[in-house]
């Protein structure tokens, strides 16, 4: 999905994990939702394009001489 939101035409290369990665990583928010009522207000779609649009202006942002 990041590939098709930023255009690009990048490899995706997969590579055996480190013995000690995490073998869960689908956090369970339960206990935010029935403790504190708690609900994601953003979906995943729109949560990248906007991750996309704040990292490329810092970069942009980063790449300009002072």
């Amino acid at each position: 999905m990041v590939k098709k939101l930023t255009g690009s035409n990048s490899k995706i290369i997969y590579n055996p994990l480190p013995q000690d990665d995490p073998v869960q990583r689908k956090p369970d928010i339960s206990i935010a939702k029935e403790s504190l009522g708690w609900r994601p207000l953003v979906g995943l779609e729109d949560g990248l394009l906007r991750s996309i649009e704040y990292f490329s202006s810092r970069i942009n942002t980063a790449a300009v001489p002072a």
